[in-house]
């Protein structure tokens, strides 16, 4: 059946999408490897296409996406997957798998998780390549609903509609201290003990609140005396006697980066604990490379080990 016939190219829609990350022809003319005004000419010959304005130019202060730009560039990116989609089936009917995954990640997750899962994954699938993102979910959930990611591995806290979430394993909090803590020995540890105690905040959006609001339980909530962003600091800075926290990810050690070291307590009270799983778009059709891997994080996670000592 002859349907309305197609004027604009692959190439023309990949210099869009590109430009609109970096909104600059510069930016996206060195991402691309070409000419800068291969891109200006191609983009404005998109326009007329289109019949509408993709981007706003400023002379000074590079680009900006107009409302039609944004609205067309989920489609876009979804066009040039599915166009990937179709090579990639056609390659594999040859035998072998490629393609490329953008895979996002909790930002706390991200060292103890993202190694091993990629690293098994590509032993068995060698043309498989990762663009990763390690983010905090706000910004995991924006990529997954405007295309920029594929799949997210990251918590089931304050999920956004048009996100699908596959929960996978239930993490319960627990507490780390200095091995000089006063309660270091205590088999468990009980909030309103730590109330009062300098906190080590791991200050990333929807955890703080979290981990912070474990406390209601028993009155109030603890002033932070210390916060960052990453956790591998939280830890050294707990490890050097600055304070306790909270996390609830399993470690597999109990030693810092600078070699000191902490211990790891779960709490007397029964506390909320979190869901750990795989975030996707349920707007956009995911490619078969990405089915694949989603079944085999879904079996890697499954099997991790939960004990925290």
């Amino acid at each position: 059946m002859e349907g309305y016939p197609v004027r604009y190219s692959l190439r023309q829609l990949r210099y869009f999408v590109v430009t609109a990350e970096t909104l600059s022809f510069t930016a996206a003319a060195k991402r691309l490897h070409i000419s800068q005004p291969s891109i200006s000419t191609a983009l404005a010959d998109l326009e007329e296409l289109f019949g509408v304005q993709l981007f706003i130019r400023h002379h000074a202060s590079g680009l900006s996406l107009t409302q039609p730009g944004r609205d067309l560039l989920g489609h876009a990116r979804n066009l040039l997957k599915n166009a990937e989609e179709l090579q990639l089936t056609a390659q594999e009917l040859d035998g072998g798998m490629s393609g490329s995954i953008a895979l996002g990640c909790m930002v706390s997750l991200a060292p103890p998780l993202l190694p091993g899962i990629i690293s098994r994954f590509v032993q068995d699938h060698p043309g498989i390549t990762f663009r990763t993102t390690e983010a905090h979910q706000d910004t995991l959930l924006s990529g997954l609903l405007d295309g920029s990611l594929d799949i997210a591995l990251t918590y089931s806290l304050d999920l956004a509609d048009g996100v699908t979430f596959n929960p996978l394993l239930t993490l319960p909090p627990y507490a780390i201290l200095p091995g000089t803590h006063r309660l270091a020995r205590a088999r468990k540890v009980s909030l309103q003990d730590l109330l009062s105690e300098p906190y080590v905040m791991l200050d990333l959006p929807h955890s703080r609140e979290y981990f912070s609001s474990l406390f209601d339980a028993v009155g109030g909530r603890p002033m932070p005396a210390f916060r960052s962003s990453q956790p591998e600091v939280v830890r050294g800075m707990v490890a050097n006697g600055l304070g306790y926290s909270i996390l609830n990810f399993p470690l597999k050690s109990n030693r810092t980066v600078d070699g000191e070291g902490f211990v790891i307590k779960q709490f007397k009270e029964s506390v909320n604990a979190t869901t750990l799983g795989i975030a996707m778009s349920n707007s956009m059709k995911p490619r078969e490379v990405v089915r694949r891997f989603s079944a085999f994080c879904e079996s890697y996670i499954r099997r991790l080990h939960i004990g925290q000592g």
